[in-house]
This record gives structure tokens, sequence and C-alpha cells, in this order.
């Protein structure tokens, strides 16, 4: 039995059929992701190259990133950056999103896929500038980042945030009427969401940490709450006892294999896991035993989102090492 490793989708592997060489890519071409990763099969994550040899570096693009719109049938801008590579999506340097209709959402400048700790600008849907926001560590010798409100405008382009402190009132995306006061540019006191007369939400802040929270459903039903959002786990929040399921499980006699299985699968909000899917595999018999493990897997905890358990995906890679 061969010796694996259960490692986070976000770590950087070679992809297999995707070549790094800009002889390999050229202005126009067109790949799939899943999850950010380069996938063979049809998305709903597609990526168009824009522009090769960035600042002369080979291994750089700027594309321009597009998902379905299944009401539409039809794929929508969502962003556009530059990448360190083409197998897993990094954005390093300038980017720019926007919003269905085609107005800039946001743009500012990132690192290694992540925010960098410049100021990034927001906007509404209509194109007016909503806040002005950036990163920032809690103390000098702390690793802990933050995000910061800088300055704040409503939809009638008021300024109602100066130097990180003030009230906001804004319309989220799930098109609740959201409000609250920020305090050194961080959520302090009570906030509150509507959607129409209905109370969705309400959370109390200090210092911009949630120290508690209650939602209600369309139902009327409640839940009490101290994280925003929870990622789906099994057992133990903790991806260790996944792969130590998956180590005691597995069981294969084929000899001389070596490589990584990439799967995506969804966590049901009842905790139940369905719908595995292999993104790349490695031989049938080695795909067919993750298939059979990862299924008979149970005891999940699901995803939750102000209290409430919905249907998340979960991705892993599976190391094999002879």
């Amino acid at each position: 039995m061969k010796n694996f490793l259960v490692t986070a989708i976000l770590m950087t592997m070679t992809f297999v059929g995707f070549s790094q060489s800009n002889s390999y890519y050229k202005v126009g071409d067109t790949l799939y992701y899943d999850n950010n990763r380069a996938t063979y099969g049809k998305t709903n994550t597609l990526v168009i190259v824009k522009e090769t040899n960035v600042d002369k570096n080979s291994s750089v693009y700027k594309v321009a990133k597009f998902l379905l719109d299944n009401a539409k049938e039809e794929y929508i801008l969502d962003s556009e950056f530059t990448t360190n590579g083409l197998q897993l999506l990094k954005a390093d340097g300038n980017f720019v999103s926007y919003h269905k209709n085609g107005n800039k959402a946001s743009e500012g400048k990132t690192v290694n896929g992540k925010k960098d700790t410049g100021i990034w600008s927001y906007f509404y849907e209509s194109g007016e500038k909503r806040s002005e926001e950036k990163m920032s560590s809690e103390t000098y010798f702390s690793d802990q980042i933050q995000n910061l409100v800088i300055n704040f405008w409503d939809e009638k382009g008021n300024q109602s945030v100066t130097n990180g402190n003030g009230f906001a009132q804004f319309t989220d995306d799930e098109n609740h009427l959201v409000k609250g006061t920020y305090k050194g540019g961080l959520k302090n006191g009570l906030w509150t969401a509507f959607s129409g007369k209905q109370k969705k939400y309400e959370e109390t802040y200090k210092k911009g940490k949630l120290s508690k929270g209650t939602s209600w459903n369309d139902k009327g039903e409640s839940y009490e709450y101290e994280e925003v959002n929870t990622p789906a786990y099994y057992k133990k929040n903790d991806r260790n006892t996944v792969r130590k399921y998956v180590a005691k499980k597995f069981n294969s006699n084929t000899a001389g294999v070596s490589g990584d299985i990439y799967v995506t699968f969804l966590v049901t909000k009842e905790g139940l896991l369905r719908n595995i899917n292999i993104i790349r595999g490695l031989t049938e018999a080695y795909n067919a035993e993750v298939e059979r493990v990862l299924t008979e897997m149970k005891a999940w905890v699901p995803a939750k989102k102000r209290g409430e358990a919905y249907n998340s995906t979960y991705s892993l890679n599976l190391r094999f090492t002879e």
C-alpha cells in the first residue's frame, strides 16, 4: 500500500498537461478552472489569456476571468488581473473586479494571491464609489490581518465614514439593507440587516470582532452564532481528521503508482457527502478507491453562514508516493 498525504487545495502543484511556457499559451487562449485550478473539463469558470510575457516574465500572464450566469446561460466578466502561472490562478499585481452589469466593483493590488496592504476601492453597481479600505495588522508584531474601512459613501454619494469613523448604511449582495457603526475602521456596536421589514440578522461587534449574532430565515426560525462563516469539516475542524480517515480506509494493491488525485465533492446542509468529482486522477483502480472511501465518510459538519447550514463544495489534493 502506498503512503500518501492529504493536502489543502491551496498548495501549488504541477498540473499534468499544462505548460507554463509562453510557447504553449498565446493571447486569446481559453482555459477552464475549478476552485482556481486549471482542469481539462468545461466548468462554470473560464479564463481568457489577454497578455503573455508580462514584464518580460514568461510565467506571468494578464487574464480575464468569466463566471457562468446560469440564468442567462452565458459567461459574464468577473475580474481582470495578472497571475503568476496558469496552473493555479494567483493574482499578483493590479486587480479589477466587475459587477454583472459590467461596471467596476473593486480595484486594488494583490500579492501572491492575497490583497496587498494598500488602499482598495469598492464601487456600487451604479459606478459610484462605495468605500476605501485597506488590510492592516492589529499591531506591529501581530500576524492577524484586519480589513479597515477608511472612508465610506452612501448610494447617493454622501460620505458618512471619514478616517475610519462614522455610520454606514448600504444594500449588500443579498439585497439586505445593512447598517451599523465603524470605529477606527472596524465594525463596532450593533449591526443589523433587513429584507423589507423583516429583520435578517443582528450582530454585536467590539473592535471588529463579533461577540454574538442572531439570524432569522424566511420562516422566522432563529440561529445563534459567534462566527459569520464556518466551513464544512469532518468530525473535527482539522484537515488532519480527513487525512487520517482516508489513510486508514484506503486499500489498493496497485504497485508503482505515484502522483496526485485532485477531487471535489459536495457536503450537503444535512452533513452528507455527494457529487464526488475527480478533477485529476491516476489509475482507474485508485480513482475508484478514492470514491469508495469518500462515499463511506459520515458525520460531516456542514458549512454555516450566520448559524444556518448550507450546501458547500469541499476540495482535496491526495498525493500518492511509492
